[in-house]
């Protein structure tokens, strides 16, 4: 028989969150939960309403490097085991392997398995993953608010409806961040699990979901301070759930640091002006002092982000003196906010909180305590802005005198009867930012639309110039325009590219672009300077090896030729031009002995023994760039051809079929990628 509880039994039962065997008090819990289901559905149905005008968008700005463009991701399933043995832009024309973001990337080759070329399906997985994201975070938020539904409401209706979360949604290849944040919000929940039943399998559980998180974005590592923020804030954990479940979680980041520092080595780049102009400030006070302004200029984007734009680099922020008000307005409120943090910390004062959470979760990509790839972005606020719309409910709460209690109810009728002028507010707010994602939603249909609109908010930006250069001039850009249409946009190009260099002279990218456009025109002579003036500023670049590479071969200049595209497949084992190009050099070597072999007779019989030799290596090559991108077609017309050299008819009219299926499908993407607009 069970004992019956005193009434000091039922109050310490409840203050500790446990429940009293009232027949009472069952049903209105089960309505509570039921009012919780219906909010956090709300909320993701109008996380995946708000951005389903991005499922007809094409690839867009870093997609490209981690799809259509990356030899690692093109293979499919087939290419996940490759994907965690390498850095997260191996498989790109880059030499940049300073991070590790194995999952999100494994994602993207699962997608091309079942969808290749298509960037539909990505893009329905972000808005699907975004939504079941924000149905966790309110559901994460009334656990550790202890049943409190306005906070856990309203903070989730603002994060749903930021326009600053457009880039992470729209851009398929933010999925790291989503993924990260999905993930870090189990870990949360099962730290607090574990922290009222004492069960191992949530300590282990929590351990392991930190760790994917990890694998999905580096800097979910600053959950490491804001899970015990979130115990001591939020529950009446003791000290050994403090204790464990922060060991846990050290020992998962510890594992995944081994792993990461196993897979990319100790290389510590350089981080180039161009992406980020803070390393351009020699001073270290000023430098920090220009991270600060534009901290505060993130401030001002979570209350009015009217004006949002994809790149934020060279030359968008200039350089501000210590005094400049920019810095001292942002000085002046970071320190105001980290004072009310402490003064109201042992209080426990959950604005406090929100404070801590966004200094924390900001603090690795701040620029403040070390320079990161870049000085802006928007998708760097994906988790700190978590903390502002926290505070934001806190604060619409207290403005109304409502309580915990007041935020609980039977029905949501109910529920917006006692709790709806806060509510009705945020919902203002919500729906004012509403109307700005979805306009900006639009700006991502694709890079035309993205960095014809950019390009107005950051003229100066010499990203956005080269992407705009780079764009107009590709290869799919072209087709079906005429001889006229074609100049045209050439000069414009050049036009854009010389503009670049004029802001930032050692602008690599832009002269290797120019480079580029000359060449295809048979201006040789500017091509050349342009190329060497590149290498001058970044002589690492594959690219601008495997390009000059090319005029050199052009100008039969064989050797010098070979050495630019071995210094190409270097600084990118993964780069099938490159390698392309290798092969076709033996390829002339080998035409170079059969010539030889006609002259001089004497000799005939070593001359073919050589010629053969490197016939041999070339279609080595070839098989090789081949395999790396099968929907690259040069090789396949290049090894037909040098099997039929060879005497082997047979795979000589193989891979002569292969080279016009390949070409025919490449031609299809490019009329489809056409039609995007």
């Amino acid at each position: 028989m069970q004992k019956k509880l005193t009434r000091k039994e039922k109050i310490a039962l409840q203050q500790q969150g446990g429940a009293t065997p009232s027949a009472k008090r069952q049903p209105t819990q089960q309505k509570n939960s039921n009012v919780k289901n219906v909010l956090g559905i709300f909320v993701a149905v109008l996380a995946f309403l708000l951005y389903a005008n991005t499922f007809g968008h094409w690839y867009v700005l870093d997609d490209w490097g981690l799809m259509p463009e990356n030899t690692m991701v093109k293979k499919g399933i087939s290419g996940i085991p490759e994907i965690f043995q390498s850095s997260y832009r191996a498989g790109m024309n880059i030499n940049d392997y300073q991070l590790y973001r194995p999952l999100s990337k494994a994602m993207f080759a699962l997608e091309w398995q079942f969808s290749p070329g298509n960037p539909a399906l990505g893009h329905w997985m972000n808005v699907i993953w975004f939504a079941i994201t924000c149905f966790l975070l309110f559901h994460v938020l009334t656990v550790f608010m202890k049943g409190n539904l306005i906070v856990p409401f309203i903070t989730t209706l603002l994060f749903v409806t930021h326009p600053l979360h457009t880039e992470v949604v729209a851009n398929i290849k933010s999925r790291d961040e989503i993924i990260s944040l999905l993930l870090l919000l189990l870990t949360a929940l099962w730290v607090y699990r574990y922290s009222v039943t004492d069960k191992i399998k949530y300590l282990f559980g929590s351990g392991i979901v930190f760790f994917l998180a990890l694998l999905s974005k580096e800097s979910a590592i600053t959950w490491l301070a804001v899970i015990p923020l979130l115990l001591y804030f939020f529950t009446e954990a003791k000290s050994k759930h403090y204790l464990r479940s922060s060991s846990m979680l050290v020992f998962a980041t510890v594992v995944f640091l081994l792993i990461r520092r196993k897979i990319l080595g100790n290389v510590d780049l350089p981080i180039p002006v161009v992406d980020n102009s803070l390393v351009a400030i020699d001073n270290f006070l000023v430098q920090r002092a220009n991270a600060i302004s534009i901290l505060g200029y993130y401030l001002k984007l979570f209350v009015l982000p009217l004006t949002l734009c994809s790149d934020g680099s060279f030359n968008t922020f200039p350089a501000l003196s210590l005094t400049d008000w920019r810095v001292l307005v942002s000085l002046a409120l970071f320190l105001g906010m980290g004072i009310y943090a402490i003064v109201r910390f042992r209080q426990k004062d959950p604005v406090a909180f929100g404070i801590l959470y966004f200094l924390v979760t900001i603090s690795l990509v701040s620029n403040v305590l070390i320079l990161i790839g870049t000085n802006y972005g928007e998708r760097l606020l994906f988790l700190p802005s978590l903390g502002f719309c926290f505070v934001v409910g806190v604060v619409l709460q207290k403005a109304f005198k409502l309580g915990t209690e007041e935020s609980k109810a039977g029905s949501v009728s109910a529920f917006l009867k006692t709790a709806g002028r806060p509510v009705y507010v945020a919902a203002f707010i919500a729906f004012l930012f509403s109307l700005k994602t979805v306009a900006r939603n639009a700006d991502w249909k694709s890079d035309t639309t993205l960095f014809d609109t950019d390009l107005q908010t950051v003229p100066n930006s010499v990203h956005m110039l080269f992407y705009r250069a780079n764009h107009i001039t590709a290869e799919e850009e072209l087709l079906g325009l005429d001889s006229l249409q074609k100049k045209a946009v050439m000069d414009e190009a050049i036009a854009i590219l010389s503009h670049a260099v004029e802001i930032y002279p050692a602008y690599a990218d832009a002269y290797q672009r120019r480079g580029y456009i000359y060449y295809t025109r048979n201006d040789f002579t500017k091509a050349e300077a342009d190329y060497l003036e590149a290498l001058k500023h970044n002589p690492t670049h594959p690219v601008t090896h495997n390009n000059y590479g090319n005029l050199l071969f052009n100008k039969r200049k064989y050797p010098e030729a070979m050495e630019h595209f071995k210094m190409a497949a270097k600084y990118n084992p993964f780069y099938a031009h490159a390698i392309n190009n290798m092969a076709s050099v033996y390829g002339v070597y080998a035409e170079g002995q059969r010539e030889q072999a006609q002259k001089d007779p004497a000799n005939q019989a070593k001359h073919l023994e050589e010629a053969r030799k490197l016939f041999d290596t070339a279609i080595g090559y070839f098989l090789q760039a081949i395999e790396i991108d099968p929907a690259y077609p040069d090789p396949y017309n290049l090894v037909s051809m040098t099997y039929r050299y060879t005497g082997d008819e047979a795979k000589a009219e193989k891979y002569a079929a292969l080279a016009k299926k390949v070409q025919r499908e490449k031609l299809e993407k490019q009329k489809k990628n056409n039609a995007k607009d």
